[in-house]
Order: structure tokens, then C-alpha cells, then sequence
């Protein structure tokens, strides 16, 4: 299996990346964090998604919380819809110290050229987001709307590209 990943490169334990969640930025369901990829042939099948997530952990109650939808798609170039997946985070993304991928399996999925993993959190599952050496390659997406990951930092002004840490996984 050959895995693909739009990021830094850097070893996930060397790299500056923080949680985010499009429920908590934009307070909307419907706001999902997209990575382009592209198949390394044609037809290549995707097989799997793995996605850098936590769905939280209370140290006072030693308690998780309860359970809430997620949602994955996988789009073509033209942001069609491939295959739509829900479920709930807990499945995923459990751990008491952390973030950790969560590693979702696909029917395979045939892929040509570009293609988008479109991760939702919804609030329940926030993603990895590598702060600094974005590729250009992580989006925002709402319906058929698509704009770059981009954010400006409060302190200095200053416009970062970021990458969400999602891996797509097949061959």
C-alpha cells in the first residue's frame, strides 16, 4: 500500500500542529477540512483515510464524551462527491493522552489525477493542523465552495497557509 500525505513531511512527533475544529472556528456543521492529493496512477484505488484526531478526554470524571457524527468524503477534481462516510468520532478517535490518526477503511475507491479528502469534525473529532510549511494543498470546503487553508495570526498580521493531517492510503 503506498500512502500519500500533503504536509511538511516531518516525522508527526517533530512538527508544530495544534487542534482545530471548523464547529469551534466557524460554529457551522457543514465546514470541512480538505487535503488534494494526487493518485500516482491512473485508477489508483484508495483504500483507506487516516486522519490526526482526538475526540477529548475529561481527567476529572476519567470520562470520554459522548458520542457524535463525523463525516468523510472523498471528492474528485471537480469536487464531485465519490463516497460519503458518517460516524461517530468515539470509533476513531479514542485515546485518554492525545491526538492520535484514526484510521478510517473504504469500499476502494478509484481515483485519476486530483482528488480531495474532505474531512467534517462537526465539533466532535477536532483535525491536526500543522502551523507552518503549508503545501498549498489544504482547503476549506462548504458544498461546492473551496478556499485555501489559510489563517492570519493575531499577533503579527501575518497570512499562513497550514496543512490538515490527513493521509490517503491505497494503491
Amino acid at each position: 500500500l503506498t500512502t500519500l500525505r500533503e504536509d511538511s513531511g516531518k516525522n508527526y512527533t517533530e512538527m508544530n500542529f495544534t487542534l482545530f475544529s471548523s464547529l469551534i472556528e466557524f460554529g457551522s456543521l457543514d465546514i470541512g477540512e480538505a487535503v488534494r492529493f494526487t493518485a500516482p496512477k491512473a485508477g489508483w484505488k484508495l483504500q483507506k483515510v487516516r486522519v490526526l484526531a482526538w475526540s477529548g478526554y475529561n481527567e476529572t470524571t476519567q470520562s470520554f464524551p459522548d458520542e457524535r457524527n463525523i463525516m468523510l468524503e472523498i471528492r474528485d477534481k471537480d469536487l464531485n462527491i465519490l463516497y460519503k462516510f458518517a460516524d461517530a468520532q468515539n470509533n476513531y478517535f479514542l485515546s485518554e493522552t492525545g491526538p492520535l490518526f484514526g484510521e478510517i477503511e473504504l469500499p476502494a475507491v478509484s481515483v485519476t489525477g486530483d482528488f480531495y479528502v474532505v474531512f467534517y469534525d462537526r465539533g466532535a473529532a477536532p483535525i491536526g493542523m500543522e502551523k507552518s510549511n503549508g503545501t498549498g494543498s489544504s482547503f476549506l470546503i462548504s458544498g461546492s465552495e473551496i478556499q485555501p487553508a489559510d489563517f492570519t495570526t493575531v499577533e503579527t498580521n501575518e497570512t499562513i497557509a497550514i496543512n490538515w493531517l490527513i493521509e490517503a492510503v491505497g494503491n
